[in-house]
């Protein structure tokens, strides 16, 4: 399988401990975490490995991202004088 973007929802009552064995799992199958926010990993990985993921305690959901080309727009925050 390719590898893919996908967003890890982690568990409202998921430990420190369940959630950096999770990052480990991801860095350990060969995958790249590109952002955590909050309670969500946003993590590009191959999808062979997803049901691995799904498998670790603390996490609540695993599901693929797609950008479908949108261009990301750049926010510039103007000051006045």
């Amino acid at each position: 399988m390719p590898v893919e973007t996908h967003i890890i929802r982690v568990a409202d009552n998921a430990t420190l401990s369940q959630v950096e064995g999770i990052l480990r799992s991801l860095l350990g199958i060969g995958g790249k975490v590109e952002i955590v926010v909050q309670k969500s990993i946003i993590a590009t990985f191959n999808s062979d490995h997803i049901d691995l993921i799904r498998k670790k305690q603390g996490v609540m959901l695993v599901g693929g991202v797609n950008f479908r080309g949108r261009k990301v727009r750049k926010v510039v925050k103007g000051s006045s004088q």
